[in-house]
């Protein structure tokens, strides 16, 4: 991967026996001496720490290695690391982690001797962007540094003011001040280190202060999206009076115009209904929660398929918990559910999306920049490839031995990384048994070398040809995935960062995220069509959820009835089947090494389950709106 295109200082290899460190650690307290070390991004007006990280790379140079290169290397470094501010653990992590193991740079890297560069930096900082990233950095490091986590607090907050001046301007400026998810990510972290440094100190409380203005203004100019996120955010810190804002909440909704996204109404219902959670005000917590679901209930009728009626019934039936008084309307709204499911058992169709797979990856990287929006990419990369069918499979498997039979004449073991036999095939020509065994063994071949060139081939390419033209985020997910058959309504946030640590290259926190809630997704596409997933225990009178090892065993042709045979063998022969790699055995038990996430298997498995998300939303694709989709630059 080019880091240019990246703006990220030099990949590192994670090795705790390298002698020399990276360019971008290098720079010491006397390569500070007499460097205007702001010079680079002096004319620059820019909100964004990631913007004013390519301009030190750019001042840095390809080969100096002067004190003012090492120092820009290093600011480089700092500014281009990707903020995540949900994450208080991790605020700032790698911007990319290559296969091999490197990565870019992540703030453990500082700790030591270059704290005292970058606290040195950020006492004479200027720009607030660099000074916010330099003192936050410097305290998340050492919280010895109290002055450096109120400094920073007091920089964000700068920003946001100039930000709404018009001193400074975030990336795709649309001229509506910090009304933006970028100030309210930059607020999210500066509350996070008021209530560390100090909840009643000057800087937090004028932190506290624009979260409280901006959440007004948002209300005042009707704005759902913005007035959700500055209020979620108000509720977060415990800013201003619940009730209030529950209020403020349901004023705005009766005052949204009628092209207003309905998604965006159900989830300010919902957050009215948690403001008023918080006020301790029951009556108007379930009148909000039975708008929401009113709000279900209306977008069910306006639904031109049966998969997404019975999806948005089920969603209005769930917001209806433990609403005092409507039994009879849960009672109607099932009865509706029930009807609405028996259309949709051939709406669960496969897909595809045509290739040149000549010259594969630049083909691929083409297909995916081609595309308008950041919504058709998502599409294209879910459509990169069609799970195979087993009797192609396994015809394609025997001409194989049929070509080379002493390939698989004799019977096969199967070794994990100890040495140790966990699967053992037999030979081919030894009866019926053999045979079969030499073909699943052949198919599993087959299978493995088809997977290793989805993965870097395709899936790879797309993933980094999204990433780098587009600014990816929960949010975004989470609007195209509450409408997907496949996504139960409560575990939409939860896929939602599964799929954007994955797009973001962190393949360990997206496999081990992604692969407990396919079993359950199974279970939820099952019990949608009405089939009962317990198993019931008549000697201890009690119900428990089938595994998905019990669901491929017990009620196979349910589920090649809904998801065809190509994706149940696929999910099977992924998840579940030796000589397969068994990525649910392995990574439920601990049996995976740390480079196995990045491995084809894995990676081709969180990209199978965004697939299976998506499939149920091709047939009216072109109605998803995302937040802020805009057309990405052109490309040759």
């Amino acid at each position: 991967m080019d880091n240019e295109k990246n703006g990220d200082a030099e990949p590192q290899r994670s090795d705790p026996a390298e002698t020399f460190p990276p360019v971008w650690l290098r720079a010491t307290l006397a390569d500070l001496a007499d460097l205007e070390f702001e010079s680079p991004i002096a004319e620059s007006k820019s909100a964004d720490s990631q913007e004013l990280g390519d301009l030190f790379r750019k001042a840095a140079g390809e080969t100096e290695d002067t004190p003012a290169a090492r120092v820009f290397r290093m600011l480089s470094a700092v500014a281009g690391m990707l903020f995540r501010p949900k994450d208080r653990s991790e605020p700032f992590g790698a911007m990319m982690v290559w296969a091999d193991g490197r990565r870019s740079p992540v703030a453990g890297d500082f700790r030591g001797p270059p704290v005292e560069v970058l606290s040195a930096m950020a006492q004479r900082a200027t720009h607030p962007a660099l000074r916010a990233r330099l003192s936050d950095l410097c305290w998340f490091l050492e919280r010895r540094r109290a002055d450096s986590g109120t400094a920073a607090v007091a920089a964000y907050v700068e920003i946001l003011r100039k930000v709404d001046s018009g001193a400074l301007a975030f990336r795709f400026d649309d001229g509506k001040g910090a009304l933006k998810h970028d100030a309210r990510d930059l607020l999210r972290r500066a509350l996070q280190l008021g209530r560390a440094v100090g909840w009643n100190k000057p800087e937090a409380i004028a932190a506290r202060a624009i979260a409280n203005e901006l959440r007004v203004r948002a209300i005042q100019n009707s704005l759902a999206v913005p007035a959700f996120w500055f209020c979620e955010l108000d509720l977060d810190f415990g800013i201003s009076d619940p009730a209030v804002i529950g209020k403020d909440i349901e004023d705005l909704i009766g005052a949204l115009p009628a092209e207003t996204d309905a998604h965006s109404i159900v989830e300010l219902w919902r957050l009215g209904a948690r403001a008023y959670h918080l006020a301790k005000q029951p009556d108007d917590q379930h009148r909000c929660q039975s708008a929401a679901a009113d709000q279900f209930v209306l977008m069910a009728d306006r639904q031109p398929v049966a998969m997404m009626t019975s999806s948005m019934l089920a969603n209005a039936i769930a917001e209806l918990h433990g609403v005092p008084g409507k039994k009879d309307r849960r009672k109607e709204l099932r009865h509706r559910l029930i009807d609405a499911q028996a259309g949709i058992g051939e709406e669960m169709s496969g897909f595809s999306i045509p290739f040149n797979l000549e010259d594969m990856a630049r083909q691929i990287e083409q297909g995916v920049k081609r595309q308008p929006t950041l919504r058709d990419k998502l599409f294209v990369f879910a459509a990169l490839e069609n799970s195979p069918e087993p009797r192609e499979l396994a015809e394609a498997a025997s001409d194989s031995i049929r070509e080379h039979p002493l390939a698989s004449l004799f019977g096969t073991s199967h070794h994990d990384s100890e040495g140790k036999v966990v699967h053992r095939t037999a030979g081919a020509g030894f009866g019926d048994e053999g045979d079969a065994s030499a073909i699943q063994h052949q198919i599993a071949q087959d299978e493995r070398i088809r997977r290793q060139v989805a993965a870097a081939g395709k899936i790879e390419t797309a993933r980094q040809a999204i990433g780098a033209d587009h600014f990816l985020s929960d949010d975004i997910f989470a609007r195209i995935l509450v409408h997907s058959a496949f996504v139960p309504n409560d575990l939409v946030r939860t896929f939602s960062r599964g799929f954007l640590r994955f797009f973001q290259g962190d393949f360990v926190s997206a496999l081990y995220i992604l692969t407990p809630l396919l079993e359950n997704s199974l279970r939820h596409v099952l019990k949608a069509h009405g089939h009962d997933v317990t198993i019931f225990d008549d000697a201890n009178q009690t119900q428990q959820d089938r595994t998905i090892s019990s669901l491929f065993e017990q009620m196979r042709n349910e589920l090649d009835t809904i998801f065809g045979t190509a994706i149940t063998a696929d999910i099977e022969r992924l998840f579940l089947k030796k000589p397969g790699p068994s990525l649910r055995h392995a990574l439920s038990h601990g049996l995976l090494h740390d480079g196995d996430p990045y491995g084809p298997d894995a990676v081709y498995a969180c990209w199978l389950i965004f697939r299976l998300c998506l499939i149920p939303l091709f047939p009216y694709r072109e109605q998803l709106q995302l937040p802020f989709d805009k057309q990405a630059p052109s490309h040759p």
